[in-house]
């Protein structure tokens, strides 16, 4: 399995997943994402392959024909499950793609997490990984890229945001407390806005 960036901004990093598996799944929503040519496999937030990696939160994700002209049609009659379809059409492996948005939050200098845009987007063709627990919890202990995901253009960022910080609660000894912390942080940066800050805090922790 591995993703090839196909098209950078400063603020976003879009890619194709290609897996070469009977069947497969796209990334999950709100997972931190690492870009890394050197390493093929794929652990847990998406980072990049270049001398500076850069951390990116996916957005939105998608499974679509390779050729655009061309829509899928329902399979799958009579079969159990969604490995039994690809067991029954082999083809599907060629034909569909995986792709994914994430939003840019930081990036690695010398062995160190920055939370700020990094000052060279990845290169085209770069590989992607989801980053380990540890690199997960090095950077959600920053609370700076909760206003880069606020203040983001993506239409959905308060649901990103929800579901980055209920994988990232999830590590903790104690997820509750972790949600009061950084429920603080996003009330600062919302202010007047209780409605809207209770319900990200309720969609993160379920």
């Amino acid at each position: 399995v591995y993703k090839r960036q196909h098209s950078k901004s400063n603020k976003e990093i879009y890619a194709d997943m290609i897996v070469w598996y009977k069947y497969f799944m796209p990334q999950k929503f709100g997972s931190h994402v690492q870009f890394d040519k050197k390493k093929l496999n794929i652990k847990t937030v998406v980072i990049s392959d270049d001398e500076n990696p850069v951390f990116g939160i996916v957005s939105h994700s998608v499974t679509e024909s390779l050729d655009p002209s061309r829509t899928p049609r329902p399979r799958g009659p009579g079969l159990e499950n969604v490995k039994a379809i690809y067991e029954e059409s082999p083809q599907l492996n060629n034909l569909l793609t995986s792709r994914f948005t994430a939003i840019t939050v930081g990036y690695m200098k010398d062995q160190s997490i920055v939370m700020r845009l990094s000052p060279v987007p990845p290169r085209i063709l770069s590989l992607t990984r989801i980053c380990t627990d540890s690199e997960l919890n090095e950077f959600s202990s920053d609370f700076d890229f909760v206003s880069r995901l606020l203040n983001s253009s993506f239409a959905s960022s308060d649901d990103v945001l929800a579901a980055f910080l209920n994988i990232a609660s999830s590590l903790r000894t104690d997820p509750d407390q972790y949600l009061i912390d950084i429920g603080k942080e996003i009330a600062s940066l919302l202010p007047g806005q209780m409605r809207r800050v209770n319900l990200i805090l309720r969609n993160a922790s379920t």
